[in-house]
This record gives structure tokens, C-alpha cells and sequence, in this order.
């Protein structure tokens, strides 16, 4: 039995499995068209079966951040940030950038990033500006 508690659906091991490759990507309805971030196997809107893997956008907008003194997964002390992704909604992720750099409204960047437990994971980064 596979214990990591990531892998509890065969949308989630999909989603870590494109993100190894450096694909940033979620499941869209084929009945309804309704694009789910995280990834469904099963609709919530029209509880339809059948998904379709598509891009997310790989650039956003900074809404919020903070600094993390105590992680779990991450490396400490670690930024996460709340991006606004268009057509998709709020993704809440590591932010590869020094606290002290950031600032709301700000453009980022999709990138991935591994952790110390080996998982490929998503972060945003700061398009430069200029």
C-alpha cells in the first residue's frame, strides 16, 4: 500500500507525475467544460467521469505571501504565496524569491521545485520587470 498522502487518487498521482516533467496541468470537465484545480477524477459541478488534462496558465498574479518559520515539507524559513491564475482561480504555493523582494500585484512566473522527500512540486517565481 502506497502511504504517501499525495497519492490518494489517480488524479493527484497524475498531477505530481506531470509536474516531474515540467507540465503545470489540471482536468477539465469533457460534459460541462468546468476546469477543476486540484484535478478531479469526478466532476463537483455535473459529476461527470470524463476528464481532459489541459494547461494551467504559467504566469499569475501575486495576491498575498508570508513567511513560514515551521514547514513540513518545505525547507524553512519558506515563502508561500496565493497566486491568481486566469480562468482557473487562487493556487496557493512556494514563492522562489526573497521575502524582502515581493510585493502584491506582482507578476510571477510557474516553475517546479523538489522537495527534501523527492516530490516535484510547483512554485511561482517573479517575472522580471522592466
Amino acid at each position: 500500500m502506497d502511504t504517501r498522502p499525495y497519492m490518494q487518487d489517480r488524479a493527484a498521482e497524475e498531477f505530481f507525475s506531470r509536474l516531474a516533467e515540467g507540465m503545470f496541468q489540471s482536468t477539465r470537465c469533457v460534459s460541462c467544460g468546468v476546469l477543476n484545480y486540484p484535478p478531479r477524477v469526478v466532476c463537483p459541478d455535473c459529476l461527470g467521469e470524463e476528464m481532459e488534462w489541459v494547461d494551467l496558465p504559467r504566469e499569475g498574479t501575486l495576491l498575498a505571501f508570508t513567511w513560514q518559520e515551521a514547514a513540513i515539507r518545505c525547507r524553512k524559513p519558506e515563502i508561500l504565496g496565493l497566486v491568481e491564475l486566469e480562468g482557473v482561480g487562487n493556487v496557493l504555493t512556494r514563492i522562489d524569491a526573497p521575502y524582502e523582494s515581493l510585493r502584491i500585484g506582482q507578476r510571477v512566473a510557474f516553475d517546479t521545485w523538489t522537495s527534501p522527500d523527492g516530490l516535484v512540486l510547483h512554485q511561482f517565481r517573479p517575472l522580471e520587470e522592466g
